[in-house]
Order: C-alpha cells, then sequence, then structure tokens
C-alpha cells in the first residue's frame, strides 16, 4: 500500500491506497475492479482518478471501480491518485497486461430490409469490420434475387433483378482463418409492368451427334417498342440459345430434358415457356461426352448440380472461393472438413451412363494438406463410392487421407465401364477427427464416355 502525508495550512490527513497488483485481461473482455482507500480522518468524502489505464478501460471517480472491456493488446503501467477533501492525496502504480483475443471475429454490418423492382438495376455495398488488421475479407451470398450477384472481393452486391418476389438473403463474409460473420435480411422485388408472352413450340426430338435445324422461339410484348432478349434453361447438351430467340447445335448426349425459354425486355418483365427435348442416341454408336454437371463448381453457392451436405459447414464453406485453398482452375473448388474438429462433410450428383458407350472413366484434381503428423495413421479420409439408385454402395473407388497430404494437386482416374448402362450417384465422404485439421480440396471433376 502507498500513502502520502500534506502539510501546509491545516491539511494532516493520509490517504492510504490499497495495490491491486498486477493485471491481466483480454481484448473484447469486460473486466470490473474495485480500488479499495482508506483516509486517516472519518468522514472523508474521496475522489478517484488513473493515468495509464488500458484503451476501453475507465475509472468511476465517485467509488473507484475501474470497469469497460479492453479494445487494444498491450501492457501498461496504472497510477491510480484518491483525494480527499481537504487535498490529501494517496497514490498506488500497478501493471495492467492485455492479451489479444484468442481468434478473429468479424462483424457484418446488416444493411436492413430491401426491395426493388424487376427490369430495374441496384446496387448495395456489405460493409464489415475484422478484429484482426489487415486481413483480406471474402464475402458469399445466397438467398439473392434472381439477377443479383455479391462481388467476392468487395462486397458490392450488383445487378438486375428478373423475377418478382422476397427472397431472404444471407450474407457470409470469411478471412484467411475461416473466421466468420453474417448478416440476414430480406429483399422485395416488385414485378414490372408489362407482360411478355412466349410462344410454346411444342415437344421437340433429335438425335445425339446430328445438327439440328435451327428452332427460332416467338415471343411479344405488351409495351411496343421494346426489345426482347432470350435466355433458355435445361436445353441439351451441346444446343445453345441465342441472345434473338434462336437455338442451335449438336446434341451430344441421349435422354430427355425439361427445357423453359425466358424472354425478357428492357423494362425487366418477361415471359416463359416450358417444353420438353428427347435426343435419341445415335444408331449403333456412342457421343464421346463429359457427363458431370458443373464439374468445376463454378456456381458457387448457387450450386444446383451437385447435393452436398456437412456437419460444420454452410454452402459457402463446402463451395470455396477464398485464397487459402486456391482451385486448380477457375474461381471456386470443393473443401472438405478442414476445421480440426469431428466433422463430415459429403459431396453427390447422380449421373447415367448410356448403353451404346464402351468406355467411361471418372477424374478429379485433388489437393490435401493437413496439420496431423502421424506417418502411420489416416485419421482423416476422404472416400470415392459408387452407389445404385438406392443409395447401396457398389464400391469404394479409394480411400484418401492425412497420410496421402501433397502441396499441389494431383490428378485422379478410376474406370467407371462396369456401370456403363446404368444411373449411378458418384459421391465424396470427407471424415475429421476431434483434433488436427485435414482439408480434401476437389475440383475439375468429370465423367468421360466414349
Amino acid at each position: 500500500d502507498y500513502a502520502l502525508n500534506t502539510s501546509g495550512g491545516s491539511t494532516t490527513n493520509t490517504v492510504t491506497v490499497t495495490n491491486p497488483g498486477g493485471q491481466v485481461g483480454t481484448v473484447g473482455t469486460a473486466v470490473s475492479l474495485q480500488i479499495a482507500a482508506s483516509d486517516s480522518a472519518s468522514g472523508q468524502t474521496l475522489t478517484y482518478s488513473a493515468t495509464g489505464l488500458p484503451p476501453g478501460l475507465s475509472i468511476n471517480s465517485s467509488t473507484g471501480l475501474i470497469s469497460g472491456t479492453p479494445t487494444t493488446a498491450g501492457t501498461s503501467s496504472v497510477t491510480v491518485t484518491v483525494k480527499d477533501s481537504t487535498g490529501a492525496t494517496g497514490t498506488t502504480t500497478f501493471s495492467w497486461t492485455v492479451n489479444a483475443a484468442t481468434g478473429n471475429t468479424i462483424t457484418v454490418t446488416n444493411p436492413g430490409n430491401q426491395s426493388g423492382t424487376v427490369g430495374a438495376a441496384v446496387s448495395l455495398q456489405i460493409h464489415a469490420t475484422d478484429s484482426a488488421s489487415g486481413q483480406a475479407l471474402t464475402y458469399t451470398a445466397t438467398g439473392l434475387p434472381a439477377g443479383l450477384s455479391i462481388n467476392g472481393s468487395t462486397g458490392l452486391i450488383s445487378g438486375t433483378p428478373t423475377t418478382a418476389g422476397t427472397s431472404s438473403v444471407s450474407v457470409f463474409v470469411t478471412d484467411p482463418t475461416r473466421a466468420k460473420g453474417s448478416a440476414t435480411f430480406t429483399w422485395t422485388i416488385n414485378a414490372a409492368a408489362n407482360t411478355v408472352t412466349v410462344t410454346n413450340p411444342g415437344s421437340q426430338t433429335s438425335t445425339a451427334g446430328t445438327a439440328i435445324s435451327a428452332l427460332q422461339i416467338q415471343a411479344t410484348d405488351s409495351a411496343s417498342g421494346q426489345t426482347l432478349t432470350y435466355g433458355a434453361t435445361g436445353l441439351p447438351a451441346g444446343l445453345t440459345i441465342s441472345s434473338s430467340g434462336q437455338i442451335t447445335g449438336t446434341p451430344t448426349t441421349a435422354g430427355t430434358s425439361s427445357v423453359t425459354v425466358t424472354a425478357t425486355d428492357g423494362t425487366g418483365a418477361k415471359g416463359t415457356a416450358t417444353f420438353s427435348w428427347t435426343v435419341n442416341p445415335a444408331a449403333g454408336g456412342c457421343t464421346a461426352a463429359q457427363l458431370l454437371k458443373d464439374p468445376g463448381f463454378e456456381s458457387g453457392t448457387s450450386q444446383t448440380a451437385w447435393s452436398w451436405t456437412s456437419t460444420l459447414g454452410t454452402a459457402a464453406d463446402i463451395f470455396n472461393s477464398a485464397s487459402s485453398e486456391p482451385p486448380h482452375s477457375g474461381t471456386y473448388d470443393a473443401w472438405l472438413n478442414g476445421w480440426g474438429q469431428t466433422d463430415t462433410d459429403t459431396l453427390a450428383q447422380a449421373v447415367s451412363i448410356p448403353s451404346t458407350c464402351k468406355s467411361a472413366t471418372l477424374a478429379f484434381w485433388l489437393h490435401i494438406d493437413t496439420a496431423e503428423t502421424s506417418t502411420t495413421t489416416n485419421y482423416d479420409t476422404l472416400k470415392v463410392q459408387i452407389l445404385n439408385g438406392s443409395g447401396t454402395v457398389l464400391s469404394t473407388l479409394h480411400t484418401y487421407g492425412n497420410l496421402d497430404h501433397n502441396t499441389g494437386y494431383a490428378q485422379h482416374s478410376f474406370d467407371l465401364s462396369p456401370y456403363i448402362g446404368k444411373t449411378i450417384t458418384l459421391k465424396f465422404i470427407g471424415s475429421e477427427d476431434y483434433t488436427l485439421q485435414t482439408s480434401f480440396v476437389l475440383d475439375d471433376t468429370a465423367i468421360n464416355v466414349s
């Protein structure tokens, strides 16, 4: 304890301040420290002050309670002074160490509910902060209205809405340490006034390997002078539609597709027509083709080709564009596990292999990195399996593990000819134990037939 006697005039009081000893805290964690002091004269009112307190802390001048939440790591020399009404003072000095927080914290500012109109361009900047300085943030979003997208580097949501309706939008922000923050809000898109009508061309039939006769889609707009732009989903592989509505090309794969054609005017008003398109096998042969949809995962979090599950992750964790696990090519890869906790992630897609084909081969690029140190045991694994339509495992093609870790991507391939003429499901299963992460990163998958 420290005390200061002051003399002069009639002041003979002694104020004694109890030293609380060195203090330790953590950035972001609230603290409370009561300073105790006594006066040799009874009935005195004590006033407290302090210098050198860590940023974020303050002292109550009446009670001597130091409280607050430290904001900056470091060690400070703190001096507390206590003064009574006669001017007598006492001081004590001690150290206060504030340690850095154990993990980064990302805070995403919620922009509030949004509204717009079909055909009217929008721009919304998402703002986020990271508790650790110098971190590069990556932005993703789910549930955005059709026509809108988010810039992964800047967080700017922009585009022109194409469909009326209300969406629940979730924005996710991550840093290279995999710290994550999110915000959820609604976005209502109101319909445009115009009406676009698309004439249904009826069901279509063609043959694999034979160019089709050009099919012109016809549409009208209730408003005069509008320029219509055409698009289509579900076209057989090898066919495309021009912006003027003409479908051309050579189908490559036998099967029946449900095709939806959309015509959109300058205000965003649109009309659709849906019809079936059957592609018959080429007589006596097989058209060489790659059968997997979105083989490089470039749809990102808007993924529909691959089904997935995860114990710990979200779509933004599985379909990854972060620089910490870069893709083999393109913008996205599929990142399974990597948490250092008990976790199971799966990725699957069903494929029909034409019976007219003579060969079928699975190929993919795989990168494995791990914090495991064992040279004998695979604690974390990735299974590559083939399932039938009922979900029964027909074959486990290979099991990779932390012992297979590598510095880059390696390509792997397997013969699928036993499954020609069958509908199968390709499935990847990543399993991680309770500690020491292993990341299995897939890209540029393919099932090639000929």
